[in-house]
């Protein structure tokens, strides 16, 4: 999640924590150092590599084997950083404690979230994933950064508590929405008749009602938004269709070329929810799982593979980002969210779905 979110919980872990007779401020600031430290993956750069920040985010830093790194590191600096500031009495085995729960808080936090994060690394490199809160989500944040504020103030184990609670009853409710949106979206596939190979659910920002589901039929993947609210039925949004990418693909590098590992490493890292999209100077390899608008098929991010623009006679490959805000989109969203776009139907609903 957000590094906010990660502090937050980082200073309630520490006032939870801290030994009896011990520095607070110390313990706080040595969980909070810890839940943060994880993220330190996105200063390893590789300018050879156009895939580093995808191999590496999230990878070993965010293990649980590693955690005991982050924990060290984190209380011997803090320790060394109180004595420099003159306040002795600050030892380094004082904050083992402190510093392995704010480590903690951000691993099993970012497990909360859709991107993945390799806990059992070295044992396995599955990112696990249970895509029950977004990676910002005001809601799930604010009440839990107050409450560790004040708690950090009155030195109060029980407003701390409090926050934590909040936090995990949010994502416990996450789940359950989850599994909500999935069971409709399940639910209207069968409608139509359509039994998909693959499926996914993913959370949009900052709520919990309105979900990204994304399914592979018959060589196709088709996305749309899920909005699920309480007491009512799941609906459905159909949205755009992308066909998938196979190594067969015309277009593609060849094979064993530099290229070629990129798509492959590209593609292992997205688990095989691979868009595929061929243009006229080159092909566009896209994680179908993220996009800006749940019901768009425009990925997040993709490899593209094809003449440079700058000198039209040779090929490269590419990471692309795509974050851009199309006029209109905000208010499609927005439309999505509340449940006024004309695209809806019930989860039980029969449509004919058309190609887009």
């Amino acid at each position: 999640m957000d590094n906010l979110t990660h502090a937050a919980l980082g200073l309630s872990a520490g006032v939870l924590t801290v030994r009896k007779g011990g520095s607070l401020p110390a313990a706080a600031v040595a969980a909070l150092l810890a839940a943060e430290a994880p993220d330190l993956d996105i200063f390893i750069r590789n300018a050879n590599d156009p895939l580093v920040s995808f191999r590496w985010h999230r990878h070993f830093t965010h293990s649980l084997l590693f955690a005991p790194v982050w924990m060290l590191l984190s209380a011997i600096f803090t320790a060394w950083f109180f004595r420099q500031i003159n306040k002795p009495g600050v030892h380094w085995k004082d904050l083992l404690l402190p510093s392995l729960a704010g480590v903690t808080t951000h691993l099993l936090c970012d497990g909360c979230t859709s991107y993945g994060t390799m806990l059992l690394w070295p044992f396995n490199e599955t990112r696990y994933a249970w895509d029950c809160l977004p990676i910002v989500d005001l809601f799930a944040t604010l009440p839990l950064l107050v409450c560790a504020i004040i708690a950090l103030i009155k030195n109060s184990k029980r407003l701390a508590t409090a926050g934590l609670l909040w936090f995990c009853a949010y994502a416990g409710l996450g789940l359950y929405q989850h599994q909500r949106a999935e069971n409709g979206l399940r639910q209207w596939l069968a409608e139509q008749k359509i039994t998909p190979e693959r499926i996914a659910v993913k959370p949009t920002i900052t709520n919990l009602i309105l979900w990204r589901g994304i399914w592979l039929h018959e060589g196709v993947w088709q996305v749309g938004a899920v909005r699920v609210t309480p007491f009512s039925e799941a609906q459905i949004a159909p949205g755009d269709k992308r066909v998938a990418w196979t190594i067969q693909a015309e277009g593609n590098p060849p094979r064993g070329s530099f290229a070629d590992d990129i798509i492959h490493d590209f593609s292992h890292f997205t688990q095989g929810w691979n868009a595929y999209e061929k243009g006229a100077h080159g092909v566009s390899v896209g994680d179908i799982r993220f996009s800006m608008l749940p019901t768009s098929g425009r990925p997040l991010w993709s490899v593209y593979y094809g003449l440079d623009p700058k000198n039209p006679k040779d090929f490269q490959v590419e990471v692309v980002m795509d974050r851009d805000i199309h006029p209109g989109d905000w208010n499609h969203l927005k439309s999505l969210l509340l449940g006024t776009n004309p695209s809806f139907v019930s989860a039980s609903a029969q449509v004919s779905l058309q190609a887009n």
